[in-house]
């Protein structure tokens, strides 16, 4: 075993010399290294040499950390970053200390403060989380030309708008709170209300009071404490999720959390047939334009959104989807509910007359249950099973020297102990099966005096043999009561004659 980690530690230093260049691998100095910077940011990936995902994203973060060296040097937001991987697998000391319960995990870390990247693994994606958490939490607006290249810039933020800017206003004390919360998830902004509200937020009147706003592409949505039980939290938790996100398993509790009935369009992108891709692009524009055309009515009861990962809804049901398909969760039950699409995919498909469809009768197609005692016990073998075929599609020659090698010799080493076993039972049993055979045919017993089964079965089998050899009989002893058979004479042949007897004659 210490020669097969041996061999993984030359591989990962020799793929680590070809193809690191912008990120610096570290060791478990590094924890000390962060202590002593309080004002440098770290990005961390921690990784396992036989992850799959691993491997994937590797290069989009060679890709991260030359975009963060390159505009270091004029975008505050990415200054004093250094982007750094760690083997969790080898340093289980660093994983440990910061939490890490998968791979691979991407942390934030300047000083005290730890943000965990929980979105999809992408260039831009990882990058606008950068932006969040190594900038300034609370950002001002200052004129409505910027306030318009905010809006171009982000699909959701929100903005706290005020008639004098008091700090010790109640509600502005409890939205600062907010954005130290919720600083890695959305952006947070203010401004004042002479600046803003005659271009968009004329219909809304202050009367001299701060108001929050959770501003999308389609629209605005005013925080009104009577729609969300008077708590700021829910107001975030609900609305910081776009109208028709895409779906990751990073950010798809926060789709969960809303408590709206979540309605996802899954497809695979990545088809060696660019009509079939069109197809479904197609599709998903289609779901895109219905959403938006019913969204008055829909928004408080319904999520739309898509997603290309298969993976993340085959592991909810635990079982693999065929694609494409209509996904539907509803987190208040736990249950989930599938419409397929792959059998029409050779029609010209129309998706509004099926979402209408479901609209009318989601209680009634929301009725599989991903939570029961069976499921539960079937999910950790399905975990271990898509984990293993995983590695092995992604990695397989790292797979084989961490499962196939050692699985091969604990078998060899079971199969050599068994057969030496077996060999020494049989050995022992022919030696203590040696008989010596008397005139008479008898057999001598063994030095305990005793004879085993194994004998026994010998001296039987010499038996058999001993009444077929021929016997010299001595004399014979007729009973009293004995009848002569009678024997028909047999007539001398000339060929059974012997030589010599032939001579004589």
């Amino acid at each position: 075993m210490a020669f097969v980690w041996l061999v993984i530690l030359l591989m990962q230093g020799f793929v680590a010399l070809v193809s690191a260049k912008w990120v610096r691998d570290v060791d478990s100095k590094i924890v000390d290294e962060i202590n002593q910077n309080p004002s440098v940011a770290y990005l961390i990936k921690f990784h396992a040499p036989w992850c799959g995902h691993c491997r994937k994203f590797e290069p989009i973060y060679e890709e991260i950390a030359k975009e963060i060296y390159d505009l270091s040097s004029t975008t505050d937001e990415f200054k004093n970053i250094r982007v750094v991987r760690i083997d969790a697998t080898v340093y289980t000391d660093v994983a440990s200390r910061y939490d890490v319960r998968g791979y691979p995990t991407i942390k934030f870390i300047r000083g005290a403060q730890i943000f965990a990247y929980e979105n999809e693994r992408s260039k831009v994606a990882v990058l606008e989380f950068l932006r969040r958490v190594n900038g300034p939490a609370l950002r001002w607006i200052p004129s409505i030309g910027k306030f318009n290249e905010i809006r171009r810039e982000h699909e959701v933020f929100f903005l706290f708008v005020t008639t004098n800017h008091d700090e010790n206003d109640a509600l502005f004390k409890q939205y600062k709170d907010i954005v130290n919360r919720y600083l890695s998830q959305t952006y947070f902004y203010a401004t004042n209300v002479s600046i803003i509200q005659q271009t968009y937020f004329a219909k809304y009147t202050t009367d001299g009071t701060s108001q929050i706003f959770a501003i999308k592409n389609e629209g605005f949505y005013l925080y009104k404490p009577e729609e969300y039980n008077n708590s700021i939290d829910e107001f975030i938790i609900k609305e910081k999720v776009a109208t028709f996100p895409q779906v990751s398993s990073g950010n798809i509790h926060d789709l969960i959390v809303t408590k709206r009935l979540v309605i996802i369009y899954a497809f695979k992108d990545q088809h060696e047939v660019a009509a079939q891709k069109q197809k479904r692009n197609e599709l998903k524009g289609q779901m895109r334009s219905y959403v938006m055309k019913h969204l008055p009515t829909l928004r408080e009861t319904f999520q739309f959104s898509w997603s290309n990962d298969l993976d993340l809804l085959s592991n909810i049901a635990v079982w693999t989807l065929d694609e494409p398909l209509i996904f539907l969760y509803d987190s208040s039950v736990h249950k989930y509910g599938i419409y397929p699409l792959s059998s029409m995919m050779d029609s010209n498909i129309q998706l509004e007359p099926i979402l209408d469809y479901l609209i009318k009768n989601h209680s009634e197609i929301v009725q599989y249950s991903g939570d029961t005692w069976s499921k539960r016990l079937f999910r950790p073998f399905w975990e271990i099973y898509r984990t293993v075929i995983s590695m092995f599609i992604e990695a397989p020659f790292i797979s084989l020297l961490i499962i196939g090698i050692p699985t091969a010799v604990i078998s060899l080493i079971c199969y050599c102990l068994c057969c030496s076993s077996s060999n020494d039972n049989s050995t022992n049993k022919s030696k203590n099966s040696k008989k010596k055979l008397k005139a008479d045919g008898s057999t001598e017993p063994d030095e305990d005096g005793q004879a085993s089964a194994g004998e026994e079965d010998d001296e039987e089998y010499e038996e058999r043999i001993v009444q077929i050899q021929p016997k010299f009989i001595k004399k014979i002893h007729k009973p009293a009561d004995a009848r002569d058979i009678p024997i028909w004479p047999v007539l001398p042949d000339e060929s059974q004659k012997p030589i010599l007897e032939k001579k004589r004659d």
